[in-house]
């Protein structure tokens, strides 16, 4: 990943009388893929001219994962991610004043809004005909092609764009992220869990879609194996998964496994995840959040593609029974059958469990 050889983009200098304030970057919309923008965000930092800021422009919901990462110096939250940006959030980007934007997205929208914001140098992905109103576009190469693996990490599509644009190569690191007070106090509702040393934080769901989900059965064997060693069990995910977090938890002591699908925000999530003890999900935003926050786990992929949007982290191990269809990319398993989750036992992912120690 830190080579993103291949993709053969045109190197692009950057003025020194053209940053003006600093860097804005549109980070992407999702959990995982902002994740696995991280190095490349590094990368840009390093590039930003000392007395320049670096800016981020994301969702509202990730203000506390931005804020949290010091190279981050300001965040503009977009309360509609989905849609155009409001007059207010293009004057309050604009009154930054400035002087680069770059695109870890494909949307055209940005790109207009940043014009309106005044950016004048604005560099990304050339996608949805939005080249011409970029100062350069870069044609990357399409990644998830259905049945055949990846030869490289989505990480390496946007280390291709800063790369050209000058910044270093990714030296591996992810950020110190930063925990204030007030992050401490976010957690008194999860407290009791955090506190406790075998804390293990399941993440059954997947906001892509149910392709990527090992049965919510095989997690509830694998929080009863956990329970009977000593430890507690917290399940995580969003609102549309509670569901799935009870079944999971279903027949568990409520004292040593809860389900807090819907029940957390970000910043809790990340408390969570910092306490854990160890993690298992599937490919998933928490999965990859695990990652970035340096804890250990086991991800488990059937639909995707570990090669591409495995975690960031060697304390993972991916675990994948390739099937013949599988990579598929669908949200939905289009034979019925996921085929691909079924091939993986929980016995084997408990004795993988056993061989680290637990």
């Amino acid at each position: 990943m830190n080579d993103p050889a291949g993709y053969g983009l045109p190197r692009v200098r950057i003025p020194a009388d053209c940053w003006r304030n600093g860097l804005v970057v549109r980070m992407p919309n999702h959990l995982g893929d902002a994740v696995m923008a991280l190095p490349a965000l590094l990368s840009l930092s390093k590039l930003v001219p000392e007395h320049c800021g670096l800016f981020v422009v994301a969702p509202e919901m990730f203000r506390h994962f931005y804020a949290a990462i010091p190279q981050v110096g300001m965040f503009l939250g977009l309360q509609k991610a989905h849609t155009n940006w409001s007059w207010r959030e293009i004057k309050e980007l604009k009154k930054v004043r400035a002087g680069v934007g770059v695109f870890f997205n494909n949307s055209p929208r940005d790109v207009i809004a940043m014009r309106l914001a005044g950016v004048p140098k604005l560099y990304g992905a050339a996608a949805r005909g939005r080249s011409i109103l970029l100062s350069r576009g870069f044609k990357l190469r399409r990644q998830q092609i259905p049945g055949v693996r990846a030869g490289e990490h989505l990480c390496s599509r946007y280390l291709a764009i800063t790369m050209a644009l000058g910044a270093p190569a990714w030296d591996g690191t992810l950020p110190e992220f930063s925990f204030s007070r007030s992050g401490d106090e976010a957690k008194e509702k999860i407290w009791s869990w955090c506190e406790h040393p075998e804390m293990l934080l399941l993440g059954p769901g997947a906001a892509y879609g149910d392709a990527k989900c090992y049965d919510s059965a095989n997690y509830n064997k694998l929080a009863r194996w956990w329970i009977e060693r000593g430890g507690v069990v917290v399940v995580a995910g969003g609102k549309s998964e509670a569901d799935t977090g009870a079944a999971v938890c279903a027949g568990l002591p409520a004292e040593k496994c809860v389900n807090m699908c819907g029940q957390t925000d970000l910043q809790e999530l990340m408390q969570l995840i910092r306490f854990s003890r160890f993690m298992i999900c599937n490919d998933s935003g928490i999965m990859h959040l695990g990652g970035a926050l340096g804890k250990e786990g086991i991800a488990v992929f059937g639909s995707t593609d570990p090669t591409a949007t495995g975690p960031i982290s060697a304390k993972w191990q991916c675990i994948s029974n390739r099937s013949k269809c599988s990579p598929c990319f669908e949200h939905v398993c289009p034979l019925g059958h996921k085929e691909c989750m079924k091939q993986v036992g929980v016995e084997f992912i408990i004795e993988q469990l056993q061989k680290k120690g637990f």
